[in-house]
């Protein structure tokens, strides 16, 4: 099993959401690994939350992820689906994303999904 990740913007006059074009999925198998690098309840707690909310967590776990692979590689799935390399990876995407969409549209605007 695994999450689904997205970022959207709500739409403008139909409040309808306009998702941008960045799709995520990182498996259940490395939720300590998040919880780690994010504190309890990991990604999940920024689901439909504003990026400008959370990205300076976002970016601390990020940044303590690259400086500190030990720490973070000893919760590496045991049947291999779920390794550091992978879910740094993922990390890395979507802030990068995040980053990108942010100059768009502002902080403020950009949206986690996270289901």
């Amino acid at each position: 099993m695994s999450y689904d990740i997205a970022l959207y913007r709500k739409g403008l006059k139909n409040k309808k959401r306009a998702y941008y074009n960045y799709d995520g999925n990182i498996t259940y198998n490395v939720c300590a690994m998040l919880e780690v690098a994010f504190g309890e309840e990991h990604l999940k707690k920024w689901n439909n939350k504003r990026c400008n909310k959370f990205f300076k967590d976002l970016e601390k776990g990020y940044l303590d992820m690259i400086k500190n692979p030990k720490k973070y590689k000893k919760y590496d799935s045991p049947n291999g689906w779920g390794t550091y390399e992978t879910t740094l990876s993922t990390i890395k995407e979507l802030y990068e994303n995040i980053q990108k969409y942010a100059e768009i549209d502002g902080f403020e605007n950009v949206f986690l999904e996270f289901i």
